[in-house]
């Protein structure tokens, strides 16, 4: 297995227990990522509090998604002001969508800043 797959897999299970941070901010982003996916960014920044929104923007920000961070932060104040938000659903899903068209992109993001940057990444250790 490759070392950016096992970085990937680790960061799916939180980041592992000494996360860099690049590790930090992957973990935090596919956690938000995940949401989006199972529900849409409503759902997403429902379901996380405001430290895990703020890890999830760094995490975006961090591989490059600044707008991304941008379109979370305008969905949560629409979630707190509660109004009509679901006639803004679709359009959130679908700024999501052209930010981030798959899986695929986040995962060549990543390799890209771990190419650039590897030592943001804890070191993965053989045989442990």
């Amino acid at each position: 297995m490759r070392t950016e797959d096992i970085i990937w897999n680790r960061a799916c299970e939180g980041g592992g227990a000494n996360p860099h941070n690049g590790d930090k901010a992957l973990a935090a982003l596919l956690v938000a990522h995940g949401l989006t996916m199972n529900g849409g960014v409503l759902h997403a920044v429902e379901c996380l509090d405001a430290d895990e929104l703020a890890d999830a923007k760094f995490g975006y920000c961090y591989f490059g998604y600044d707008s991304v961070a941008e379109l979370i932060t305008r969905a949560r104040q629409l979630y707190e002001e509660d109004e009509y938000l679901e006639s803004h659903e679709l359009e959130f899903d679908d700024e999501y969508a052209t930010l981030i068209p798959s899986d695929s992109a986040l995962a060549q993001r990543f390799e890209e800043r771990y190419k650039e940057q590897p030592t943001e990444f804890a070191p993965h250790l053989r045989g442990v």
